[in-house]
């Protein structure tokens, strides 16, 4: 990883800069600057890039048309394909607490379907390739390929066949990491992280709350009546699909990011633990975390 010091004085040449980790950020490296009497918030890319292929230049342009409809931090116009800078939001990130009550729900998917209106198609995503891409990185790094995820692939081949039949009316553009630890929540919500943003399936931004804030039956109704005026069942059928491919998802980054070995500058977390931990609860029925 490029020295934080080289980057800092990169941007902000040899004026005073103070800086220190902040915390969430589980596979880049993210700080709070402060330069010339402001906050900044400065996140270099770690090496999930070499696996995924990311195109990070593509994650500022959206994050700044992002910005200009408020629902994304400002980009400060140094970003690079190698690190982020933005403005600093002070403001607490969504917790599991605040995204089980109705009005925050409301507010989220009110959120959600402005970002899924972004008119922009410089990259398209599938959570079928993007499992795919983790699993070929497993074996790039060595990564034993878990027993456990045989068992699935009937399922997944099955989930993509009802995906293809009806993914034209579900197509738009997606954030495709929209969980509560990527929302800081003031009075405006504000999403980061976009890295994997694209045309996508907004039914996998939808599931990704559900499955890892653990919605009941009657939260999941409530969040897509919120979404779509109305929850039918072939939203519900959708909505598991998706519930079922964030758990794998889940699990192969894990295992994925298990092989990395980058040092950590704001969470300890054992990746392949987590991994196996996830399969077993998919194993076990569980469609959420």
């Amino acid at each position: 990883m490029t020295n934080i010091n080289e980057i800092i004085h990169k941007i902000w040449g040899e004026n005073p800069v103070s800086y220190e980790p902040l915390n969430g950020g589980f596979v880049n490296f993210t700080y709070k600057v402060l330069a010339g009497g402001k906050n900044f918030v400065l996140r270099i890319n770690g090496r999930q890039n070499d696996h995924l292929g990311l195109n990070r230049l593509d994650e500022v342009k959206v994050m700044r048309m992002a910005g200009e409809l408020g629902i994304a931090p400002k980009v400060l116009p140094q970003s690079t394909a190698e690190y982020l800078i933005t403005e600093f939001v002070d403001a607490p990130v969504l917790n599991r607490d605040d995204i089980l009550t109705p009005a925050i729900i409301k507010k989220v998917m009110k959120v959600l379907k402005k970002l899924h209106s972004i008119q922009y198609n410089g990259r398209s995503f599938s959570p079928f390739d993007l499992l795919d891409k983790h699993l070929a990185g497993m074996k790039n790094l060595g990564i034993p390929f878990p027993k456990e995820l045989n068992d699935f692939l009937p399922e997944i081949e099955a989930a993509k066949e009802r995906f293809d039949k009806s993914a034209a009316y579900r197509k738009a553009y997606c954030h495709n990491d929209f969980y509560t630890f990527n929302m800081l929540n003031s009075d405006n919500l504000y999403v980061i992280d976009w890295e994997l943003s694209g045309m996508g399936d907004i039914f996998f931004d939808i599931a990704t709350l559900s499955f890892h804030d653990a919605f009941s039956t009657g939260q999941d109704k409530f969040m897509l009546e919120c979404y779509f005026g109305q929850a039918l069942p072939e939203h519900f059928a959708a909505l598991n699909d998706m519930k079922f491919m964030n758990m794998l998802r889940e699990a192969t980054w894990g295992l994925l990011h298990s092989g990395m070995n980058e040092d950590t500058v704001n969470h300890n977390m054992d990746y392949y633990e987590h991994g196996i931990n996830t399969l077993n609860k998919l194993k076990a029925g569980f469609l959420h975390l």
